[in-house]
């Protein structure tokens, strides 16, 4: 795919603002006619570059969310871990990285309470050393 100009990146941002624009709203936004819109998207997902569109629940009713900092038990590994990570409906993302942590997990849940239990039960897996918890008290960016 060519690099992305100006115009793909305007309709990036516009969508990851409103996936739900039209190709009317989104030409007239970036000065072209639906069709070329339409081609240009049709060439952003072809590529790879947009991937799905999606909802992003609003602020009403936010569950609580926290990344969860794990490490590893001597002996095990993302592989040990993960099935039983993949299990709990509150895990929404687990990345594995470098350093002192071996994964950070974003959970969510209704209640401080529920959380908290979300936390323990985590702490308490086959292979889970340590679990630090960083609640997130409020989103300033979400580009995702």
């Amino acid at each position: 795919m060519k690099t992305l100009d100006e115009i793909d990146r305007k309709l990036i941002a516009l969508l990851q603002d409103n996936a739900r624009l039209s190709a009317v709203a989104l030409a007239k936004a970036v000065g072209l006619s639906r069709s070329s819109v339409q081609e240009r998207l049709q060439r952003l997902e072809a590529a790879g570059v947009i991937e799905q569109y999606t909802v992003r629940l609003g602020s009403g009713g936010d569950p609580l969310q926290a990344w969860l900092l794990l490490r590893y038990a001597d002996g095990f590994s993302c592989d040990d871990v993960m099935p039983s990570l993949t299990a709990l409906p509150q895990v929404q993302q687990v990345y594995s990285v470098a350093g002192e942590i071996d994964l950070v997990v974003l959970v969510r849940a209704d209640t401080p309470g529920q959380l908290a239990d979300l936390r323990e039960t985590i702490a308490m897996l086959k292979g889970v050393d340590d679990v630090t918890t960083l609640t997130v008290l409020r989103t300033t960016l979400n580009r995702g």
